[in-house]
């Protein structure tokens, strides 16, 4: 075979590639993309030809070692890159991605997309590199972990560690306050970020739930969810091999609106707490409406929580429900009228 029918392979898989990046595609909308961009020729005249070489394609992707599946409608989307590592980076590069990994975690500003950048990032490099980068980020976070109250077990930060690096799901059981009969329960989670709260001076795993079991049986309620380290236990935390995709599940926004009171903003300076944060004009007395968005409503209504009687929730539905629900359950324990 010459060597143009095989750069044309190339370009045809790696098409389809970036087009799976974006977006699940079926087949029709992958070969027209194909097209496009390689020109009109690369699949030919000849229908059923074409439908045989989109195939292979498809075939050499799985062979280089990206896992590409069928779902539903007949649209090919990417689950994994798998074994496909196309880049390589240098040790500075390397150290960069480690530090930008810890500054941008949940809760500073942009960290949603910085993260899922990075991620793609990890995705693309050798796991010889992942493991050199997962080294740099426990250099950067080693001192988080020694002002971190809680007595976390080895066993579970070497097991917390060795899945996140390696973007694996991961199995434990956890001790959580919530449950009032006490008992542990099960969880398996896909592990995406690892934070220092400053606020309650604890190394969370911020992951994404998959599946719970404990003594009233298993259930399936996806969702994202902060688990603290020192409540994980030791005994049968696993490793699993299944791998994490390209790109975290999205997290559900929730709308804030909320009014600070004056000797707040009174210099016109207002903390930005969150993401797509507007600062209203002051009304005739002073106090400044405050529109945004947020991906934590717990952590944000604790936060808004922190300025007491100086600020006021007004907005959205969740928030101010929540809030209106610590509110008078503060009420209940000073034992003050409702």
């Amino acid at each position: 075979m010459s060597e143009k029918p095989r750069y044309v392979e190339m370009q045809r898989c790696l098409t389809i590639l970036r087009q799976l990046q974006r977006s699940p595609a079926d087949k029709a909308e992958l070969m027209e993309y194909v097209r496009i961009e390689v020109g009109v020729e690369a699949y030919g005249d000849d229908a059923k030809l074409a439908d045989k070489t989109f195939a292979r394609d498809i075939d050499r992707l799985r062979t280089w070692g990206v896992e590409v599946d069928v779902g539903r409608g007949h649209q090919y989307y990417l689950k994994s890159y798998g074994d496909f590592n196309p880049v390589s980076l240098t040790d500075e590069e390397l150290n960069t991605v480690a530090f930008l990994l810890e500054t941008f975690a949940p809760g500073a500003p942009q960290a949603e997309a910085v993260q899922q950048f990075l991620q793609r990032v990890l995705d693309w490099i050798p796991l010889g590199q992942r493991d050199a980068i997962g080294l740099s980020r426990q250099r950067l976070r080693v001192d988080l972990r020694r002002r971190d109250e809680d007595d976390i077990a080895p066993v579970v930060q070497t097991a917390v560690d060795k899945a996140y690096n390696e973007r694996r799901r991961l199995r434990f059981w956890y001790l959580s306050p919530g449950q009032a009969d006490g008992a542990p329960r099960r969880h398996t989670v896909e592990p995406w970020y690892l934070h220092f709260d400053t606020m309650r001076r604890h190394l969370y795993l911020d992951a994404y739930r998959l599946h719970v079991s404990g003594p009233l049986g298993e259930w399936s309620q996806p969702r994202w969810q902060k688990y603290r380290l020192g409540r994980i236990l030791p005994d049968e935390i696993e490793v699993l091999p299944d791998k994490l995709p390209p790109m975290p599940p999205k997290r559900p926004r929730h709308e804030l609106e909320y009014l600070l009171a004056p000797e707040i903003a009174r210099l016109g300076e207002v903390s930005r707490h969150f993401d797509d944060m507007t600062v209203h004009p002051p009304d005739e007395e002073g106090w400044v409406r405050v529109t945004a968005k947020t991906d934590d409503l717990f952590t944000a209504v604790q936060m808004l929580l922190g300025y007491g009687a100086r600020c006021r929730v007004i907005g959205g539905a969740a928030a101010r429900k929540m809030m209106e629900e610590n509110v008078l359950a503060m009420l209940k324990l000073y034992k003050l009228p409702a």
